[in-house]
């Protein structure tokens, strides 16, 4: 197995750690977190260090990293943290739940989540650092943009764009066809039959746009 080292000691470390388990693709050697005590185990894995230390794990031969840290409507710091380890020389892979479906002709990013129970359909685009999470529902010919996250139970129905670092909230769903801007927030529970522009907050039944997201 190759090894790889986790940046970030929070809840999205928890699911990670899982998916890494049941693949057996990559032995875990670590983990950095900027806050976390160094020492504390997460999953029976060690906080090793703050992030300053990644450099010389590196250079001790630990070719692979993945960020592990979540998002929910911002996403600078695993922006911030994808091109200090991609400037180290960390290749970041895709981590995959082997309880995933993935469709024919899917095309999946640098350091992306696709968690437990998840389905991607065929012929869509999953962008980098883009997080599909546990039980989400990609349908066919969609298009997720990089540092986009799908919530827990989401479904997107066939041939929508979401655009980059945009959130969509767990048991939402997106009807067939609809383009959703970038960094937008569609809340939980919300059911979004028509486009969506950029930078703004919706949410609700069917949803409106309640303010903008600056």
């Amino acid at each position: 197995m190759e090894k790889i080292v986790l940046v970030g000691a929070g809840g999205h470390a928890l699911s990670v750690i899982e998916s890494i388990q049941s693949k057996e693709e990559y032995e875990i050697v670590g983990i950095t977190d900027a806050g976390a005590v160094v020492g504390k185990k997460i999953l029976g894995y060690e906080v090793i260090g703050k992030d300053p230390i990644l450099k010389s794990v590196f250079n001790s031969g630990v070719m692979y990293a993945f960020v592990t840290v979540g998002s929910i409507g911002n996403t600078s710091l695993r922006e911030k943290l994808l091109y200090m380890l991609k400037d180290i020389g960390f290749t970041l892979p895709a981590i995959i739940d082997p309880s995933s479906n993935i469709g024919s002709d899917v095309s999946v990013g640098e350091g992306v989540f696709i968690g437990r129970n998840t389905v991607v359909n065929a012929k869509s685009i999953i962008g980098d650092m883009a997080i599909i999470n546990t039980g989400a529902i990609i349908e066919h010919s969609c298009c997720i943009d990089k540092f986009t996250h799908i919530g827990p139970g989401a479904v997107i129905c066939g041939d929508v764009k979401i655009s980059a670092r945009t959130h969509v909230g767990a048991n939402s769903t997106v009807i067939q066809g609809v383009n959703i801007g970038n960094d937008s927030i569609i809340g939980a529970g919300s059911i979004v039959i028509r486009d969506v522009p950029s930078k703004v907050v919706a949410f609700g039944n069917p949803f409106k746009v309640v303010r903008n997201n600056e």
